[in-house]
């Protein structure tokens, strides 16, 4: 089923993704960046699927009979390629990549000349003019230039430049060793000769582009077998990519409480914790914010608040959690139910840019991981996906708000978004302490309802759950005269884009 939405384009190819649909989304583009240029230049790069070349091939060809210039920068990382629109100053970018899906699926996001992904009211102009359009007749073909070499070497300095000339040199007296995986993906393409400058010993695993030997999602599943190799040879960290880059996933060694009681796989929350601790230890200035999605760990919040700074909701996606850091000038943000921290002036979730930052703070405090992680308050997440009826997902918000406005113990409810973003129940009992059960229909997979929890207490994170899918199952029934059927659980942990 193709999917349309404001984090992009996906489907399976040449089932969804047909020739057609290409070249429609080309054509609209084109169009698009030309109000705004009439001679557009516009960035165009892929991660390592099958399909992928065969999809920049198409849309190239209609780039340049629309007389639009392109700089082709191949395999390339996400947010090397969104870099590159800023670095080259261009009108806009195409990435072409299905991010966590297996690789029989593929699609592409927009970029704007920002380097970030369009705006909602933006991408739906694209949509809606993807359909209809008919090729105009240019007098001048546009000319294309391979860029890809070029770029992945300035998307190196620009991730170098993130730490500074201090950072780096206290990186190289460090003498980490870390083991990578991107798993024949996106992020292959730079990250050995990146580490390399920095001194970094790198154990390599799946580093063919497009050969995948694992799941193209890094979870703890995919990523077990990290752990063998972390603790074996005594590394630093594990590391593990998506196929294109933007989402890092982490191992650490079995060496502290921590690990113990958390568990090997560092979760998306402490990934963006170890980023946030690294930023605003070092940030000066009054703008201390930062911006997160609602799905975001209570985590955060207590953390920025020890470094005196606000924290700051929207609604799940990056370009909302971007658009905020504009508008407050803050220096970190992310997604941390998605592994994605946010660093200006990188305008989206950069996988390797983390890996960097991290090894960058455990260098200056002279700690390992594993013992700035036990300084950081505990919380635990729990989540789980349900299938449910696209009828069904759009009016089950308006459904739990009502159901839960007569629960005991509510000390808030939040909302983001339309009447199908998130939805967070905020629960405080004294015993417990603050709890939230978040819920939201998913905008890339039709037919998909995310709920989370989070607490200071797994027992109380797991209870939270059980009483949130309790509400989903009780709303769902209330609505299925007139909306088709309940839900069912989906046993894969998904990325929330």
């Amino acid at each position: 089923m193709l999917t349309e939405s404001f984090s992009g384009i996906r489907g399976l190819f040449t089932k969804d993704l047909t020739r057609d649909v290409i070249e429609g989304y080309a054509l609209s583009f084109s169009n698009f960046l030309k109000k705004s240029n009439p001679k557009p230049l516009i960035i165009l790069g892929m991660d390592t699927r099958p399909s992928s070349p065969i999809i920049k091939e198409d849309m190239k060809r209609i780039f340049l009979e629309q007389g639009l210039d392109v700089y082709d920068v191949g395999f390339s990382p996400t947010p090397a390629i969104q870099h590159g629109v800023r670095h080259y100053k261009a009108d806009g970018g195409i990435i072409i990549s299905a991010s966590h899906n297996e690789p029989m699926w593929n699609g592409w996001k927009f970029l704007r000349k920002t380097g970030s992904v369009l705006k909602p009211e933006e991408i739906q102009e694209v949509i809606d003019n993807s359909k209809s359009l008919e090729k105009a007749k240019t007098e001048e073909r546009g000319k294309s230039e391979d860029r890809g070499a070029e770029l992945r070497k300035s998307y190196i300095d620009f991730v170098l430049s993130m730490i500074g000339e201090k950072g780096m040199i206290e990186i190289q007296n460090a003498n980490f060793k870390v083991v990578v995986d991107p798993n024949g993906g996106a992020a292959a393409t730079v990250i050995r000769d990146l580490l390399k400058k920095l001194n970094v010993k790198v154990i390599e695993k799946n580093m063919e582009l497009g050969a995948f030997n694992r799941l193209i999602e890094p979870n703890e599943k995919s990523l077990a077998y990290l752990a063998y190799y972390v603790e074996d040879l005594k590394a630093d960290i594990g590391a593990g990519w998506d196929c294109d880059g933007d989402r890092v996933e982490l191992v650490i060694p079995n060496s502290s409480n921590f690990s113990k009681e958390m568990g090997r796989m560092l979760s998306g929350q402490y990934i963006l914790a170890l980023i946030v601790e690294a930023v605003l230890s070092e940030h000066e200035g009054d703008n201390k914010y930062v911006v997160v999605n609602d799905a975001t760990s209570n985590l955060i919040t207590e953390l920025a608040k020890k470094h005196g700074a606000e924290t700051v909701e929207v609604e799940v996606g990056e370009i909302n959690v971007v658009d905020k850091m504009d508008e407050l000038e803050a220096p970190v943000g992310g997604e941390g139910s998605s592994s994605g921290g946010i660093c200006p002036p990188s305008k989206c979730r950069d996988g390797i840019l983390s890996l960097v930052q991290i090894l960058h703070l455990m260098a200056k405090r002279k700690k390992k991981v594993t013992e700035i992680l036990e300084e950081f308050p505990a919380y635990y997440n729990t989540r789980v996906n349900i299938k449910c009826d696209p009828d069904v997902a759009s009016k089950m918000r308006a459904k739990l708000e009502e159901y839960w406005g007569n629960q005991e113990h509510i000390k808030e409810i939040r909302k983001t978004g339309d009447e199908t973003g998130g939805l967070k129940i905020i629960r405080e009992l004294e015993k417990h302490g603050p709890g939230w059960i978040w819920y939201r229909a998913s905008k890339t997979e039709k037919g998909v309802f995310r709920i989370i929890t989070d607490a200071k207490e797994r027992a109380y994170a797991d209870k939270l759950l059980g009483m949130g899918e309790k509400a989903f199952n009780d709303c769902a029934t209330e609505i299925e005269l007139e909306s088709g059927d309940t839900g069912e659980k989906i046993e894969e942990e998904d990325n929330i884009e």
